[in-house]
């Protein structure tokens, strides 16, 4: 009788607690308001901040993150260091594409061909643009082998203590079925091992998944996952209100502090790997194909001036309602590694001063240095990043104008911006605005920008940077290299590559049926977990 009472009570908890879940709809299908579609699936061709959540659905990597920025198993079990100079990844067994190609190690070294640009001929498929370029940055990967059918062993030529993030982090396509129908079709109707299929794919209006009933994970909680593009944030939260979405990405910040009263609706944010800047041409002229003259923003002064010239904690307030961060670091505070860097302070005097010591003359009607005026040709991508990054472009040129620099703005479409930035025909004297995340966990994803050319970095590398770069990359204790970070970081923020201008803190609504979506500290959105309430 005495186990009976002992026991009742805890029967009567457990039924309580089943009774109290709200009941959810796995027929249900999901309708996320998007402010821009992907313009290509392949994720060589590159990962950015509105595409990361298309490719991420249908494709996944060998090591995945948790709510919190956390590495956790993804399509790898375990990653070990072998040696100072090799990593070995333990795959997971039993994972099939969505055509039904095996998941193996095979899929990984055919993989690691493309990143770096190797055995293309062989393969029977062509190269293409890739936003990271992995032969560039990674030169040190000397060869990738086979060690048995879900065993990969990655060699180098030298210590590489991130290696396990930069590599395992990229999401993998199918060997076979790119081979059979080429590159391009990833950009059609991609195959991927991810938990949701795609069906449907209307360019520039919506992409309709499905849930993968085959996915080796635990499956999603609705049936279809719709990413209905709505350009116009007006437009998106009017969806939801209407209860025609279900959930709206890039709220903008001013609308947040009015969606946040009203009952029916639930306002979620948290800071994300999206360092939003200025980048300005500096390259000489031979490392540029639209040339003619070196790059206007050589010198670090007249970066530097420009830095002092923008109001970063005004941009946040004002325009922000406070989503944002002000983020001096060349890395990301979400970031492991990163290490907080002293404000460029609001000084438009020390602007002006800066602007002169770099031999700049101010006539009056504006600066001039050997008869060349200070314009800026600032281009950026409208209506693609959303939550006031237009806004902030046109703030920041009305303040570059105050110290005198001639601004003139020029929106383009994401697409030319990318053609832009890739092909390396920014102007002279032009310069652009755009958010750089990441796809790695450690802080030297973002620190390598800086020892190349690519289509982020319009400065060349001062020598002596890129040797405390290599000295924090080769570091395995981790300690030493946490410190050398810290350094790397300050050097880059004195040498002033780009002007930074703000960290995103993502804001999202959703109404009262949604349940279960987290934000994540990476720029796609996570919808496994996520249920809609009958």
């Amino acid at each position: 009788m005495i186990r009976w009472l002992l026991v009742l009570p805890l029967v009567f908890a457990l039924t309580a607690s089943a009774l109290a879940q709200p009941a959810t709809d796995p027929e249900a299908e999901l309708i996320v308001a998007m402010p821009d579609d992907t313009t290509n699936m392949d994720p060589r061709i590159g990962m950015g901040s509105i595409r990361s959540t298309y490719i991420r659905q249908v494709f996944e990597s060998l090591v995945d993150v948790d709510p919190h920025g956390k590495p956790v198993p993804g399509l790898a079990l375990a990653w070990k260091p072998v040696g100072d100079t090799a990593w070995e990844f333990s795959l997971r067994r039993g994972v099939k594409f969505h055509d039904g190609e095996a998941f193996n190690a095979d899929t990984v070294l055919f993989n690691l061909d493309r990143m770096f640009r190797r055995n293309l001929d062989k393969h029977g498929i062509k190269d293409v643009a890739a936003g990271t370029q992995f032969d560039k940055t990674l030169p040190y990967v000397s060869r990738w082998e086979k060690v048995d059918d879900y065993t990969v062993r990655v060699h180098t030529s030298e210590p590489a203590p991130t290696l396990w993030d930069t590599l395992g982090r990229e999401p993998l396509v199918p060997k076979a079925w790119t081979i059979k129908n080429g590159v391009d079709a990833l950009n059609d109707k991609p195959v991927g091992t991810g938990a949701w299929k795609l069906v449907e794919w209307r360019r520039k209006t919506s992409m309709v998944l499905e849930r993968n009933d085959a996915y080796w994970g635990p499956l999603p909680l609705v049936k279809r996952l719709r990413l209905q593009v709505i350009p116009e944030a007006a437009a998106r939260l009017a969806g939801l209100r209407a209860g025609q979405v279900s959930l709206v990405d890039a709220v903008p910040p001013l609308d947040a502090t009015v969606l946040a009263r009203e009952p029916n609706v639930k306002i979620v944010s948290g800071p994300q790997k999206l360092n939003c800047r200025l980048y300005l041409n500096g390259r000489p002229k031979d490392k540029f194909d639209s040339g003619g003259k070196d790059g206007l923003y050589g010198d670090t002064k007249t970066r530097l001036a420009l830095a002092y010239a923008v109001n970063r904690d005004a941009i946040v307030k004002k325009i922000f309602q406070g989503y944002a961060v002000v983020n001096a670091s060349p890395v990301a505070t979400v970031s492991y590694g990163y290490a907080a860097q002293e404000p460029y302070p609001f000084d438009p005097k020390r602007a002006k001063t800066l602007l002169a010591e770099a031999g700049w003359k101010d006539t009056g009607r504006g600066w001039e240095r050997n008869g060349e005026p200070l314009l800026l040709h600032l281009h950026f991508a409208a209506k693609h990043y959303g939550q006031a990054f237009d806004e902030t472009t046109a703030a920041v040129a009305e303040m570059l104008k105050d110290v005198g620099v001639h601004v003139t703005l020029k929106p383009v479409d994401f697409g030319t911006m990318l053609q832009i930035s890739q092909k390396g025909t920014l102007p002279y004297n032009g310069g652009f605005t755009a958010c750089r995340t990441s796809n790695n966990l450690d802080a030297d994803d973002f620190l390598r920008d800086w020892t190349a050319f690519t289509l982020i970095n319009w400065a060349p590398y001062p020598p002596e940077l890129m040797a405390a770069y290599t000295a924090q990359r080769r570091e395995l204790g981790p300690g030493k290299r946490l410190r050398l970070l810290a350094d790397l970081q300050r050097q880059v923020r004195d040498w002033a590559p780009v002007v930074p201008l703000y960290q995103e803190v993502k804001v999202y609504a959703h109404g009262p049926r949604v349940l279960g979506f987290t934000p994540l500290t990476e720029l796609h959105m996570d919808f496994r977990g996520v249920a809609v309430r009958k």
